[in-house]
């Protein structure tokens, strides 16, 4: 059968089914890690029906089923598990997916991302209306607010240091983390500065920038890091070893889905930071 004619077919039915939906029987697709696990703080995991391959946290969502990376979904197989509503994190694609749904009778919500604490408490917000929640949602922010204050309070007595943020590495050099990202934001919450703070968002910094940085102490994001070599490999990067963390060779190892995206979890990873910048001056 023709494809388009397929995904019009897919359209025409679910338009029928979504008009005689209640609100208790939402069927949601969740697309990007950062909206599942928001959903899940929620406690409305029973709406998700699938969500997208970057949707691995808290546990349970590894169970659910997968439709690809969330910047390439397809209408199809959208629309085969028959959402109601798709919430999607801003960079949920491709362009043509939204008007194909929308056709099909599915409610849409693309939320925007404003990477630090400010961001995170406005996606919990908003997810919290779209799924019914509103009081939950309130609940959640109050908590991670009141961890966050507590955090920062611990962080205002430590000396200043630096601290780079490595996402990635290849052949072009280390890919950094630069303000506008989360561990910008982590950073301030810290009372760190970002050795890429003159950068935005993820790029490649290069060696003389490294150089003339000199960071004290180093995060990994733990996709980057996963055997004792592969530390030693980065500790011996070009750069890294004549810096004052390449030196030391202890670079921190951060979760990637908490570290890098607007996540419920944004306290905890704020106090791995605090401590083992405490550790770091520790030591002398």
């Amino acid at each position: 059968m023709n494809k388009h004619l397929i995904v019009v077919i897919c359209m025409s039915m679910l338009a029928l089914s979504t008009a005689a939906l209640s609100h208790s029987d939402m069927r949601v697709i969740s697309s990007g890690g950062s909206i599942t696990e928001v959903i899940y703080a929620l406690d409305k995991q029973d709406l998700v029906v699938a969500a997208d391959s970057t949707s691995h946290y808290p546990r349970g969502a590894t169970a659910l089923p997968k439709l690809g990376y969330f910047r390439q979904l397809s209408t199809e197989g959208v629309l085969s598990f028959h959402p109601t509503h798709l919430i999607g994190a801003q960079a949920t694609g491709p362009e043509t997916l939204f008007p194909e749904l929308k056709a099909a009778g599915v409610e849409v919500s693309i939320l925007g991302e404003q990477r630090d604490l400010a961001g995170l408490k406005q996606l919990i917000s908003q997810v919290g209306e779209i799924v019914h929640a509103p009081v939950k949602a309130k609940e959640l922010i109050e908590q991670i607010d009141n961890r966050v204050s507590q955090l920062k309070k611990q962080a205002q007595g430590l000396k200043p240091i630096t601290a780079l943020f490595i996402l990635s590495d290849s052949e072009r050099g280390l890919t950094v983390a630069g303000a506008n990202t989360v561990p910008q934001a982590l950073f301030n919450d810290a009372g760190i500065t970002n050795a890429a703070q003159q950068m935005r968002d993820y790029k490649v910094m290069d060696n003389e920038s490294i150089l003339a940085a000199n960071p004290d102490i180093i995060f990994v994001a733990s996709h980057r890091i996963r055997s004792d070599q592969e530390v030693q490999s980065l500790c011996q990067h070009p750069a890294i070893k004549v810096t004052t963390a390449g030196q030391i060779c202890k670079p921190v190892v951060m979760e990637s889905s908490s570290a890098l995206g607007l996540s419920p979890r944004y306290p905890e990873a704020l106090e791995h930071i605090i401590k083992k910048v405490q550790a770091f001056h520790a030591r002398g």
